[in-house]
């Protein structure tokens, strides 16, 4: 028995209904993972073309240095980071902020100095290379125009961490104030002086206040940089250690961190030619450049 006409027409549009409904969902489906494909691919473009992230740089940095170490932030921000600069006020803060994970990091203390930091606090900071300057260190005096003019007994005063108390004591002998003899420890001290035949007091000071005793003292030995906060000329001294540039200053991290992105891009821009006029302007001529 022939089924009715109706029924097969309907039967018909039923069965092509369901075929133009496949065919649809088939279709939203495509158009779905080309979309989401597409936004995958817009997103990792857009990561590593510009390097935002969440975390946020902490530079640590002391007074003399602040101006630069700002100046380095705003070109980090401008290149899509989040970054903050933290002020300290003792010369050891910023290794020890590195050390514990408060910051990102820090350009501040001389390599010899970091060196020993690690030594005694078993920690692991590296100073990225090529390395960025060094401090110039002369021996200051608000009294006295030369060293010859220094008096019997007089008092100088200069840093008491191992490293520059050490290369202090050197120096002084070098000029012939007073003679070493070998040295007890690992460093020199004032123990290990031999001869002192003006009498020299030795006062030793945290390197962040040393220059603040330029007008009590004799003399000051310690950083141009500190010299010039004070307000003094860093080119009036009685004498220029020319050991000062053994003594390298650069960005300093955790060794975890010399492979994150920021670390990479804040080099480049240290090694700018932009960045690097900053830095004699900033300084004076109180810290010197390496060449490049």
């Amino acid at each position: 028995m022939k089924k009715p006409l109706f029924f097969s027409a309907t039967a018909g549009m039923l069965h092509g209904n369901k075929l133009a409904m496949r065919k649809w969902n088939w279709g939203i489906i495509w158009l779905s993972l080309v979309v989401t494909l597409t936004l995958c691919l817009t997103a990792c473009s857009n990561q590593s073309s510009t390097p935002k992230q969440d975390k946020v740089i902490k530079l640590g940095t002391l007074s003399t240095i602040e101006p630069f170490v700002t100046a380095l932030k705003e070109e980090l921000v401008a290149k899509g980071y989040k970054v903050e600069v933290v002020m300290f006020d003792a010369n050891n803060m910023p290794a020890i902020a590195t050390k514990d994970g408060n910051i990102s990091g820090f350009i501040h203390n001389h390599l010899p100095w970091i060196e020993t930091f690690n030594k005694e606090k078993g920690s692991q900071l590296t100073m990225m290379k090529p390395y960025l300057a060094y401090y110039r260190m002369a021996i200051y005096s608000s009294k006295h125009k030369s060293l010859d003019e220094l008096p019997k007994g007089a008092q100088i005063a200069l840093p008491n961490d191992p490293t520059n108390l050490e290369r202090d004591l050197m120096f002084l002998q070098e000029l012939k104030l007073l003679t070493l003899k070998p040295k007890s420890g690992t460093f020199y001290t004032p123990l290990d002086i031999k001869e002192n035949p003006r009498n020299i007091k030795l006062i030793e000071t945290e390197i962040s206040t040393t220059a603040r005793s330029i007008n009590d003292a004799d003399a000051v030995m310690c950083p141009a940089t500190r010299i010039k906060a004070a307000g003094l000329d860093p080119n009036v001294f009685l004498a220029e250690d020319p050991t000062t540039k053994d003594f390298p200053v650069g960005l300093t991290v955790d060794v975890k961190s010399v492979d994150e992105p920021w670390v990479k891009d804040a080099m480049k821009i240290l090694a700018s030619d932009e960045m690097r006029a900053k830095f004699d302007k900033i300084f004076g001529g109180s810290m010197v450049l390496y060449p490049k």
